[in-house]
């Protein structure tokens, strides 16, 4: 029997980043496969408040708190509640796709919505992470037990899951699971972009342009990059913080050497132009830059951090570095040099998206999981 799963998520299409990319993927195959779908999110300018049918997805920007302010929490729980409300009686399942103040709405919607369950997604761990969000809140205690009062949690790491668990989630109420990508539109091949880059070879990062990102550290090691190869990096994304960014590109004497190209609407044809991919986050959950370069048969060269470290087996789907520059540069100068072993590199974590991460394959695991809800065998305590 067909579905009806209701996703909440702070921002949904066109934002595309992290858990908002992650929802719209999933909600498309699910959609796809003649669930039906619907997404609780907030009011954007210039889009539907309702009523907004994207590909079988049907979009309710029902939710507008306040901006600012400690007025900002309450408001939108107080929107998200009253939306779910509204959809009591057509969802099976409720799916927040981030863990804090989506995850505080669910858990007093619970109550109201008539048994449905409710299924809570962190999207990140460290400091950029719910649960160290969560602690920084006032009102934490009370937050965390509304949060608790969720049917189950889902981790998309082994650190998410770690420190929820600390949170006091009982270890029967939480499931491992992962994120997916789609491995038809990420795979090797032409790129429509190659005349428009930096000259090959070339080291592409993908995703926002934030602090989370670290990339001060690769522009550093980049210099020394530079020094020792004619390689060129490409910095693929939009961000705040671009302007320093380019700052410290001048400042590094790194013009020439690497490129900006932007936000973009679709990152695939980048990598498909690239010879490596770089992630030199501090903070992640599960990347999907990841997941995509991975998909492209890319050599990926990521932080040794949470997240990171459940995607890439260490020099047999790709390597895992220190935050040195000079680990970096020495990481990255070997790949260059070694196209061989990149090449191995890149075609493991070719194999193992096919395996895992495929997202028809992750989504049969999340509606098995919905199936098991809405029947009451999970959790199981």
């Amino acid at each position: 029997m067909p579905l009806s799963v209701c996703y909440v998520v702070s921002y949904f299409h066109p934002f595309a980043s992290g858990a908002e990319g992650q929802a719209l993927a999933q909600g498309l195959e699910l959609a796809r496969r003649g669930h039906r779908v619907h997404v609780v999110t907030k009011s954007i300018p210039g889009y539907p408040i309702d009523d907004e049918d994207y590909h079988g997805v049907f979009i309710h920007r029902w939710v507008r708190p306040r901006s600012l302010g400690p007025l900002f929490g309450l408001s939108f729980v107080a929107g998200v509640v009253k939306a779910l409300r509204r959809l009591r009686g057509e969802i099976d399942v409720v799916h927040t796709h981030q863990g804090l103040w989506e995850a505080v709405a669910t858990g007093v919607a619970r109550r109201r919505l008539g048994g449905t369950p409710t299924l809570v997604q962190p999207a990140s761990a460290g400091h950029y992470g719910e649960a160290d969000e969560l602690r920084r809140t006032r009102g934490s205690g009370l937050l965390r037990r509304i949060i608790l009062a969720n049917t189950g949690f889902a981790a998309i790491s082994g650190e998410i899951q770690r420190q929820w668990l600390e949170l006091g989630v009982p270890a029967g109420r939480m499931v491992g699971m992962t994120s997916g990508v789609d491995a038809e539109r990420f795979r090797p091949g032409r790129s429509a972009v190659e005349s428009e880059l930096l000259p090959r070879p070339r080291a592409v990062f993908t995703g926002r342009l934030h602090p989370q990102k670290n990339l001060p550290l690769l522009l550093e090691a980049w210099t020394e990059v530079a020094r020792r190869s004619p390689a060129n990096l490409i910095l693929v994304g939009p961000g705040n913080d671009r302007a320093s960014l380019e700052e410290l590109v001048e400042k590094l004497g790194l013009s020439g050497r690497v490129q900006f190209t932007g936000g973009v609407a679709d990152p695939a044809d980048y990598l498909r132009a690239a010879d490596l991919f770089v992630l030199p986050s501090v903070a992640e959950g599960m990347s999907n830059s990841l997941l995509e370069a991975m998909a492209t048969a890319l050599p990926c060269l990521a932080s040794q951090i949470a997240g990171n470290t459940d995607l890439i087996l260490n020099g047999r789907t790709g390597r895992l570095v220190r935050a040195e520059p000079s680990a970096w540069a020495a990481a990255i100068l070997e790949l260059l040099d070694d196209p061989e072993s990149a090449r191995r590199l890149g075609a493991a974590a070719r194999r193992q998206i096919d395996e895992v991460f495929a997202l028809p394959v992750v989504v049969d695991r999340y509606v098995d999981l919905y199936r098991r809800m809405i029947a009451g065998t999970w959790p199981t305590g």
